[in-house]
């Protein structure tokens, strides 16, 4: 499960970067007269402005040479506004980043025996649990055609290209589960077999890697660009839940794009 101490660390520092930059803005607005400006509409739709004085409450037109006064000032009323909102948001955030995370209940079990870990059902599945369930899914395998090239992972598992053994051996090296074109249906293909299946483990987020090998090859593009498109329709999206890496004969994949591609989206 996710640790979101963590996630509440990175808004508290988003957060404290903002409250800097805030500060120095109001200190640059900090001799500015303390006025008050409103807004409203003309007739013809164009904007107009007042000044409002405090006191009495009366309202004057601010004149065309006072603009730039009036653009400092509601400037500063902005920025009062956001550094009070980022303020109260910090301390809200520091406040539950005090507090217990869920993974806390993971380490009650994680810390006993292993002995009693035996007797006890977890009311929250370990990742060892999880990872082990995962890998029992069972499912029909494509098979290789007579005659077709074959190359064996590390691990044993069998693939299509030296491209796909490159990012098979990776993931095995990496720790990282997957499944070698495991089936899913498409809106507007129908069924597909993206070359790899990967579980992030942390996450328990499953991501689908398609690589494709033969850019250069006219024919191979044109039918792999309609299925770029239903990965999208059909709700994969490069980034989030699936992963795309191409190559030419000129430009072949690199191990280094595959090490990067793991390291940002499987770890």
């Amino acid at each position: 499960m996710e640790n979101y101490k963590e996630k509440i660390g990175n808004q508290l520092k988003e957060v404290n970067q903002l409250i800097v930059k805030s500060d120095r803005r109001l200190a640059k607005l900090k001799d500015l007269p303390d006025q008050r400006i409103i807004t409203c509409k003309r007739g013809n739709g164009s904007d107009q402005y007042y000044w409002i004085d405090k006191a009495s409450k009366k309202r004057r037109y601010a004149k065309v040479s006072e603009i730039a006064t009036l653009k400092k000032i509601a400037q500063r009323d902005y920025d009062q506004k956001v550094n009070a909102k980022l303020k109260q948001i910090k301390k809200n955030l520091e406040s539950l980043s005090m507090q217990d995370d869920i993974s806390e209940i993971e380490m009650i079990f994680k810390n006993m025996a292993e002995g009693r870990k035996k007797l006890v059902v977890p009311i929250i599945e370990t990742d060892e649990q999880f990872v082990k369930r995962w890998k029992e899914v069972e499912y029909e395998p494509m098979g290789f055609k007579d005659g077709a090239a074959e190359f064996c992972s590390d691990n044993g598992i069998w693939v299509r290209s030296k491209s796909e053994l490159m990012i098979a051996n990776a993931l095995e090296k990496a720790g990282i589960p997957f499944r070698y074109e495991y089936p899913i249906k498409l809106k507007s293909i129908g069924n597909v077999r993206p070359d790899f299946m990967c579980l992030n483990v942390r996450t328990r987020k499953e991501i689908f890697w398609e690589h494709f090998g033969r850019m250069d090859d006219e024919g191979y593009v044109n039918r792999n660009v309609p299925k770029i498109a239903d990965y999208a329709h059909s709700g994969y999206f490069q980034g989030e839940n699936m992963i795309m890496t191409f190559e030419t004969s000129q430009h072949p994949l690199s191990s280094r794009t595959i090490k990067l591609m793991i390291e940002h989206y499987l770890y």
